[in-house]
């Protein structure tokens, strides 16, 4: 059949005279008549397959002549129907990609129910969850659908998007990942289409399945993989953090099994997985980036998140300093809601990575992440301890290692970070920013709950500020469940 195709394509000399080229095209829809009028209804699977492989040769040379190509599209169903039937997956999976291919040349309007008949097909499959294909049929049927989108991109896409909506988690979850692939592709027509594309996927990030909420971390890393415009129809990143959030509140809860606890667990990971293997050395990265990753410093529901938000700052800072140059192009008025903002001021910046650095809870790579927020995001904090924080925060980081045998316990490092604290307070030497930091630390000291290691570190902290301002009253700004604790305050 290949033979047949390739001479009839090419108009060389061959052993069937020219004259006769219409006569060839005739037997063989004959042919294809026969087959289909006499083998539809055959029962055994190897009969099946013989006959879904020939009807798809015979259909994809047939294609070329425009005189029996609506006899193909009449017959179409009947190649798709098998899909449903057949168990061998990936040879089904071949010969509709084989019909695909010979169907992206045909220069022809391809009649819309026609192609959703095999969209709709393909799509089955890849969802059906009873079927439990191998990766090699999953992969095969994904071409089919990367095919189609070559052939027609806005009605499979519309498609796709369809499904978005549907409750059948499995149909949903599909999509996803077809959406992604696509994404992935770089295509030139899908990439026209991402931004559309990335609206629509707003819609199920509300979703609480887990396999849905899964599949959305999926597109948004194909998405952040590809195409940087596309994430500013939808905030990407910051789906990324919300998300982090979300498992954090439920695994806090304390009413989930022990499978759920496991599945949210995997998608706090997934959400620093896919945060920290951004590459910020690209421009559209480090835009969609900076400044909008110091919004989640702050807020305690994304602590977790720290790690990776300061392994891109890091990298952000290795490039120069980005608060100088990449703030440049920003919007001046989103800069200027942004950093006056309550989220945003030095002092909270500072409170929070030191309440961070300190809780002895919070474990040590996690404390290392907040001091190395510290040390990159100096300048945002206070001009004057650039270089202090340069020599004296890798000698903490250093000690926090365990590297050095001299620093046994919890209460030494608490000993060093306040010590670390006071000599920078001095250096910033200024006591309305030093009264601000106090205020701070009183307000997370206030809203921070009983249960929470911070809370070991906060009162500490609180105190160690509140001696470096000179006759200041200690009741002002006092949280008044820790007034005069002498197990919480030690004195100086």
């Amino acid at each position: 059949m290949d033979g047949i195709k390739s001479h009839l394509s090419s108009g060389k000399q061959c052993p069937w005279p020219a004259t006769k080229k219409e006569q060839i095209y005739e037997n063989l829809d004959e042919l294809f008549f026969f087959v289909v009028s006499n083998w539809q209804d055959c029962k055994e699977e190897e009969d099946k397959q013989a006959v879904l492989g020939a009807m798809a040769s015979m259909m994809t040379v047939l294609l070329q002549e425009e005189l029996h190509r609506e006899h193909v599209w009449e017959q179409l169903l009947w190649l798709v129907h098998p899909c449903q039937e057949i168990q061998d997956t990936c040879r089904v999976a071949k010969s509709l990609h084989m019909f695909l291919e010979a169907l992206e040349g045909v220069e022809s309007v391809i009649p819309k129910d026609k192609f959703l008949a095999i969209t709709s097909a393909v799509f089955y499959q890849l969802s059906d969850d009873a079927k439990q294909h191998s990766e090699a049929d999953n992969a095969e049927l994904t071409r089919c659908i990367m095919l189609q989108a070559r052939i027609c991109p806005e009605e499979t896409v519309l498609f796709l998007q369809s499904q978005l909506g549907g409750e059948r988690e499995a149909g949903c979850v599909a999509a996803l990942g077809l959406l992604g692939a696509l994404a992935r592709s770089d295509e030139p027509t899908m990439t026209e289409k991402l931004p559309q594309v990335a609206e629509a996927v707003q819609c199920v990030c509300s979703d609480l399945r887990t396999r849905v909420r899964r599949a959305v971390l999926h597109f948004t890393e194909d998405l952040l993989s590809t195409n940087a415009r596309s994430c500013s129809a939808w905030d990407v990143i910051g789906h990324i953090f919300s998300e982090f959030s979300r498992t954090t509140g439920r695994r806090a809860a304390g009413d989930l099994s022990a499978q759920e606890a496991k599945e949210e667990g995997a998608l706090q990971e997934m959400c620093m997985d896919i945060l920290g293997s951004l590459d910020v050395s690209e421009r559209r990265i480090s835009k969609l980036l900076w400044p909008r990753l110091l919004l989640y410093v702050v807020p305690a529901e994304y602590t977790g998140m720290l790690i990776p938000v300061s392994c891109c700052v890091q990298a952000l800072a290795e490039r120069g300093d980005p608060m100088v140059r990449d703030m440049e192009e920003l919007d001046p008025h989103f800069l200027s809601s942004m950093f006056q903002g309550p989220l945003l001021t030095p002092q909270t910046l500072l409170a929070r990575l030191l309440v961070v650095a300190g809780s002895p809870f919070a474990g040590s790579e996690l404390q290392a992440a907040a001091l190395l927020l510290m040390q990159n995001l100096h300048s945002r904090i206070h001009g004057a301890v650039g270089a202090m924080w340069a020599a004296e925060i890798p000698v903490l980081l250093q000690r926090l290692k365990g590297q050095d045998e001299s620093f046994p316990d919890s209460a030494e490092w608490e000993h060093h970070l306040l010590k670390f604290l006071r000599a920078s307070l001095d250096i910033v030497d200024d006591e309305a920013w030093t009264k601000a930091l106090s205020c701070e630390l009183s307000r997370q000291l206030s809203s921070c709950p009983s249960s929470s290691g911070e809370k070991v570190s906060l009162p500490q902290l609180y105190l160690a500020v509140q001696l470096q301002v000179p006759n200041w009253s200690w009741g002002w700004g006092w949280c008044s469940a820790h007034v005069g604790c002498s197990r919480c305050f030690h004195g100086p």
